[in-house]
């Protein structure tokens, strides 16, 4: 049997259990925040979402678990895989020498602006060919990591651009004020070193990471204050506003006292993990009653696909020189700027007939999962972002959220590289070759 693939850890971390743990922490994060609900979730809205997830349950057991003398029936082959690990790595260092040309050069982006002003320039500049192409293949940089760790090499030059490759994306985050994205990197980056058996938990190391954590989130909070002293220009109008203003109080918001607290602490750091708590509370529990609000007031049309994949809706228009309009359907909603959980863009896409997506949805992750389980590796990273996904669907939709969509595509494109990469190319009826052995 081959050791390739971390069995234990795939199934300890199933798709199921991470969707149930997801919901699970909402309502435990619901319960211990000092919160005000101004919009409370009706019927309806419980009741579509409460289908959803029964849907994609449905679709995920309907495909069954895969034997036990079927488990890692696919071996691998190292030298293909080390092939691979430079392929990957070459074609990662041209998406992100793409990236930089088109953010930097042809839309004229700059650390030496703001984040307001960036996210103005590269909206009113559009988007290109050449940005397209390097946003599919730039998610690749998240894969020779992956490898480096699959193959437990023992090159620190190789990890130190393996590492480079993986937080490159970071740059582009921090240029654009982008909490979701930087967020998805880490979290992706902490699977990475649970699955490889990198990170053993002890004390000592939950004492360190909680210690990171901390100043992360204080950074945060700050990153958060920056992006909004850009048009307050005073750091305590900024923080009152955003306790009061900001985009997510229209649905929830903090109690009375938990906000005058806030606004008139003395303490900076305090004031920062106030707010912060805060601030992440609202953050990840305001999808739930957005959507609620969206669905009671949703007018406009549904868009079949085109406003949760809007990517492959503007890849479209700029290869066939189509014309959706791709500005009035992300303006569909109601509310812009929040998050409507996973099934708040389903919804917008297909009504109630989300629950037939998802059921498919549903199916295939089991179908990926029960590949991996199967052996083949390739579907690792796909499987990882999956689990990101599922724990989150009361939150956000990852899918075209924190460039999700051009995750998932280049976490697909590898697999389908690697599977034809090491595939046989059948010349003949007695003659194949493979390109990778």
């Amino acid at each position: 049997m081959n050791e390739h693939v971390n069995i234990v850890f795939l199934k300890k971390n199933n798709l199921f259990k991470v969707t149930i743990f997801g919901i699970l922490f909402w309502l435990t994060l619901l319960i211990l925040t000092p919160v005000k609900i101004k919009h409370p979730v009706s019927f309806l809205p419980f009741l579509l979402i409460f289908i959803n997830y029964l849907f994609f349950f449905l679709g995920y057991f309907s495909l069954p678990p895969i034997k036990k003398e079927n488990l890692l029936s696919y071996s691998i082959n190292r030298n293909a895989v080390k092939k691979a690990l430079f392929i990957i790595m070459a074609i990662a260092l041209f998406g992100v020498f793409f990236k930089l040309f088109d953010k930097f050069y042809l839309r004229e982006g700059s650390f030496n602006y703001s984040m307001s002003e960036n996210r103005v320039l590269l909206e009113k500049a559009g988007a290109s060919v050449i940005s397209i192409i390097s946003a599919i293949i730039n998610p690749l940089a998240l894969i020779p990591l992956f490898l480096y760790h699959t193959l437990d090499m023992k090159n620190k030059w190789m990890y130190t651009l393996c590492l480079f490759l993986f937080f490159s994306a970071s740059f582009e985050f921090l240029m654009l004020g982008s909490r979701s994205g930087l967020f998805v990197l880490l979290v992706l980056f902490a699977i990475y070193l649970r699955y490889f058996k990198k990170l053993k938990i002890t004390y000592g190391r939950v004492i360190i990471v909680s210690v990171l954590l901390f100043f992360l989130g204080i950074y945060s909070v700050n990153l958060f204050i920056e992006r909004t002293n850009d048009f307050t220009k005073d750091r305590k109008k900024s923080i009152k506003h955003i306790l009061t203003k900001a985009g997510f109080n229209y649905t929830i918001e903090p109690s009375e006292s938990i906000r005058n607290s806030i606004i008139n602490s003395n303490n900076e750091t305090f004031q920062v993990i106030q707010l912060g708590f805060i601030n992440f509370s609202q953050y990840y529990l305001h999808g739930v009653y957005e959507f609620n609000y969206m669905y009671n007031n949703y007018s406009a049309p549904h868009y079949y696909g085109a406003y949760t994949f809007n990517v492959f809706a503007k890849f479209i228009n700029i290869i066939f020189r189509t014309d959706i309009d791709l500005q009035s359907i992300q303006k569909a909603p109601p509310r812009t700027g929040i998050y409507t959980t996973f099934f708040g863009p389903i919804f917008i896409d297909f009504g109630w007939f989300s629950f037939l997506f998802m059921f498919l949805f549903g199916f295939f992750q089991k179908y990926i999962y029960n590949q991996t389980i199967k052996g083949r590796f390739q579907f690792i990273p796909l499987l990882f972002y999956l689990m990101i996904i599922n724990f989150f669907l009361l939150v956000i939709n990852f899918i075209n959220g924190a460039q999700g969509i051009y995750i998932i595509t280049g976490f697909l494109l590898f697999a389908i590289l690697y599977i034809l990469l090491t595939g046989k190319l059948i010349i003949s009826k007695r003659q194949y070759v493979k390109i990778l052995k």
